[in-house]
């Protein structure tokens, strides 16, 4: 019996493009990089800054490394609260804590401004535990996953894990956590690209996983 849900933040709980992106062209700008499109841009929201550096740009470890930082000092400094809820996320939290759900965050955004932005934009009545990156991103989304549960004392067999990516599927089948897998975050582009990480549902929409839960929609996962 389910006991938990985990979330992803970005592109599940929070549109994070504005900040993200307001970030990066910082980043772009201040190193003299080459422009990129909208939609590369784009690809940054989800995966660690340090892998979408070395994608885009051919950077090496150390100099991911270096633009990182500077990512994050402009990032911290205000992009991070740019970010959007999406709607019916409060009525989806505030229903699974009415049912005694116990509910976590596991995201690749750093911990530290995980945690803050969890808070600052009204998420924290709802989420108990909040797990994040490391500053050097050697965590694995599996290891931040692992994380969350242990903090909130529950084992994989009891969680499911909900989120709009590969990586987040994929640490869900590591962990051996139950998956979600959504289509309306930056991830996943239709329900054939979330088939791979064998979901026991894919949502289109956010009211779509409540009444997945609720039982009132009929599996929708093949």
């Amino acid at each position: 019996m389910c006991k938990a849900v985990i979330f992803d933040l970005d592109g599940t709980l929070i549109d994070a493009t504005e900040g993200i992106i307001s970030s990066v062209e910082y980043v772009i700008k201040k190193y003299n990089l080459k422009n990129i499109s909208r939609e590369t841009l784009i690809s940054f929201v989800g995966p660690p800054i340090q892998e979408s550096l070395k994608r885009t740009y051919g950077m090496n470890d150390e100099e991911a490394q270096i633009c990182a930082n500077t990512f994050r000092e402009k990032y911290s400094s205000g992009d991070v609260y740019k970010s959007k809820v999406y709607d019916g996320i409060f009525d989806l939290l505030k229903f699974l804590k009415d049912e005694g759900y116990r509910l976590g965050v596991a995201t690749y955004k750093r911990e530290d401004y995980a945690k803050s932005l969890v808070e600052h934009i009204g998420l924290g009545k709802y989420i108990e535990v909040t797990c994040g990156a490391d500053n050097e991103n050697k965590l694995t989304k599996k290891d931040i996953l692992s994380n969350s549960m242990s903090e909130l004392g529950v084992i994989p067999e009891d969680t499911i894990f909900v989120g709009d990516s590969l990586s987040d599927g994929i640490a869900a089948n590591e962990d051996g956590c139950e998956f979600i897998a959504l289509t309306y975050g930056f991830g996943f582009k239709s329900e054939n690209d979330a088939v791979a990480t064998k979901p026991i549902f894919i949502a289109d929409k956010v009211t779509d996983i409540m009444n997945f839960i609720k039982g009132t929609i009929k599996c929708k996962c093949k």
